[in-house]
């Protein structure tokens, strides 16, 4: 049933679905007859929209217990106006069911996964990523609770579109945009908007994009990146985008990245952590194009350019001095 309303909601209007729980209404009336059967059948082929919320409504109509197929003699007395709208209400509040209730998206170490929501919305999550699903008839609302996460929000909705990382949120409309959130529990995150328009304000707020500029608002141009610290200070600035993308295509670039936050980016995905032995060596500079799967051939060529020594302890690989003693 639940696929099936999904369906509904998203490709069929308020008038087909009306239509659809008039037709279910005039078959279950005593006086059906083949004419009636005839144009059904014809409404229901013009449209694939029709087909689908006919199905919804049929199902809805036996779930709800409305009368069937009764004789004259023991048909209750409603009128077909009351047993539609009673139809309507029906799927109504199975629909509002489905879209009320959470749904969460997971992904584990080195798993990636993209989904499509409802409205059409695309959700592709990196590795070690969380989302709560909170779409109602008002606001389509996700909360990030952990990991990296990028939105492309369908075009032409008239609900905004809402992800909420902690006591911050970010408003869209008809947008790509991605955001990361490095702990559950702390406050720091980044969002970078790839295109269209997104605003980062304060979850208190209402859910919708100011008019006007409001002090504790902030908006973003395509491009743009904005992070958030744990202390509360912000750093904005414009990465390249293929950059920060890179891991949909298996890849991590980095440019000027400490060895120490390339390391973690690779701990992220595979289940062989790599370990600086020495705050030092975790201040070399990076550059380069790696395979996101391959932290043994990004620790050699490390090994290489600084003349380190790289070893294999259990499932971590060590990098550390070449001049420290043996492990």
């Amino acid at each position: 049933m639940e696929p099936l309303i999904a369906q509904v909601n998203k490709i069929a209007s308020r008038r087909i679905r009306k239509q659809a729980a008039f037709w279910v209404t005039e078959l279950h009336d005593r006086d059906r007859n083949s004419a009636l059967e005839e144009k059904v059948r014809r409404w229901i082929a013009k449209d694939p929209r029709h087909a689908a919320a006919f199905a919804l409504a049929t199902e809805t109509w036996r779930r709800c217990g409305l009368p069937g197929y009764l004789p004259e003699r023991t048909r209750p007395r409603v009128s077909r106006r009351a047993l539609a709208g009673m139809a309507m209400l029906c799927a109504a509040f199975i629909s509002a069911l489905y879209f009320l209730r959470d749904g969460t998206l997971v992904t584990g170490p080195g798993e990636q996964r993209t989904v499509e929501l409802s409205d059409g919305t695309r959700v592709s999550l990196n590795a070690n990523s969380r989302v709560i699903v909170q779409y109602d008839d008002r606001v389509r609302k996700l909360i990030l609770a952990s990991g990296e996460v990028l939105f492309n929000v369908v075009k032409h909705q008239p609900r905004p579109f809402v992800v909420v990382i902690g006591d911050q949120k970010v408003i869209a409309l008809g947008t790509s945009f991605m955001v990361r959130r490095e702990e559950p529990t702390g406050s720091a995150f980044a969002v970078t908007l790839v295109e269209g328009q997104v605003a980062i304000e304060p979850i208190s707020w209402p859910d919708v994009l100011p008019n006007t500029p409001v002090a504790g608002l902030k908006l973003l141009n395509p491009g743009e990146r904005l992070r958030f610290a744990d202390d509360a200070t912000e750093k904005q600035d414009s990465p390249a985008i293929e950059r920060v993308l890179a891991w949909q295509q298996g890849k991590l670039i980095f440019d000027d990245t400490s060895l120490s936050e390339a390391a973690a980016e690779f701990n992220r995905y595979a289940s062989n952590k790599i370990t600086i032995d020495g705050p030092a060596l975790g201040q070399l500079r990076v550059g380069g194009v790696f395979r996101i799967d391959d932290p043994s051939s990004f620790a050699q060529a490390m090994a290489s350019a600084y003349h380190l020594r790289v070893f294999k302890r259990d499932n971590t690989i060590v990098l550390t001095d070449k001049r420290a003693g043996s492990r």
